[in-house]
């Protein structure tokens, strides 16, 4: 099959979480356009996601114009999956595809957006919120013989701060439980030309161990323990002593750790420092 238009979805299947993404238009109307396509882009120094939107789109005028931006997930509820639809549909006024929603808007609790008229809105129904500003140095432009509103613009969103609801919270830190995240295997037509967007939820997550070759695990270690504090280095002798460390749990310990250096001036932490850390944590 040649690839088509939405090649990712009217020529073959790739189902994918969504984004309700939130902008503040020019007369400061917060809108919500959904997204499946927006993904993470830098995931270590400067957290980013890379939003890819209609040039011509509600949202990427919105971002032209100066506005922040808040990506809200929600979890699957069948009932709202009309109104997602709805949402994405191309063309309609803003103000009016608003109208009927389910969805509750409140301002950020986050004291950096609360009062910023550039800032929309957030949903009180989602169970996480990446609140981001667009990052004006990137630039991807591909050169396109279509008109330029109707191929994509991509946008690389910085993420600044991230909304967990307490439950969604619990959940990440205790693995035991996952948010039950709707799934988009997006559009599709029939012979009778009805166009329809299918979605489905998913099951329980299951657990697959990831293989630990020592190495490995200390090399990264090594990699977070000395990006903790210029001022206290690790050798990486001392980070194999930290293999056992879960991985929830290491920037914790590695913090401990520094704190108990900088009190005692240690600015390299090796073997010998490790040990006497943890015989006085044992002894405590």
């Amino acid at each position: 099959m040649d690839p088509r238009d939405n090649f990712y979805q009217s020529s073959a299947f790739f189902p994918m979480p969504f984004a309700l993404v939130t902008t503040v238009s020019e007369m400061g109307h917060t809108s919500i356009g959904p997204y499946s396509l927006c993904f993470p882009l830098d995931i270590i120094e400067e957290p980013a996601m890379l939003l890819v939107a209609r040039a011509g789109s509600n949202t990427s005028t919105n971002l032209r114009n100066g506005s922040k931006v808040a990506l809200n997930f929600i979890e699957f509820k069948k009932s709202w999956l009309r109104h997602v639809v709805n949402l994405g549909y191309p063309g309609l006024d803003a103000v009016e595809k608003m109208k009927g929603i389910p969805f509750s808007l409140t301002r950020s609790p986050n004291a950096r957006y609360a009062d910023d008229p550039g800032y929309p809105l957030i949903m009180q129904d989602a169970f996480q919120v990446f609140e981001c500003e667009v990052d004006g140095r990137f630039r991807y432009e591909p050169r396109r013989a279509t008109d330029p509103t109707a191929v994509e613009s991509y946008w690389c969103l910085k993420v600044t701060n991230i909304l967990l609801k307490e439950s969604a919270h619990t959940r990440l830190v205790e693995q035991k439980e996952f948010p039950d995240v709707p799934i988009s295997y997006g559009f599709r037509h029939n012979d009778a030309g009805d166009a329809r967007f299918f979605f489905c939820s998913h099951n329980k997550p299951f657990a697959v161990p990831v293989p630990k070759p020592e190495g490995a695990r200390t090399s990264h270690i090594y990699y977070v323990a000395n990006k903790i504090d210029p001022e206290v280095r690790f050798n990486e002798d001392a980070c194999g002593l930290l293999v056992d460390v879960p991985g929830v749990f290491l920037k914790v310990a590695l913090k401990g750790i520094v704190k108990e250096a900088k009190a005692e001036g240690v600015t390299m932490v090796d073997t010998e420092f490790m040990k006497k850390c943890n015989a006085r944590r044992k002894a405590a």
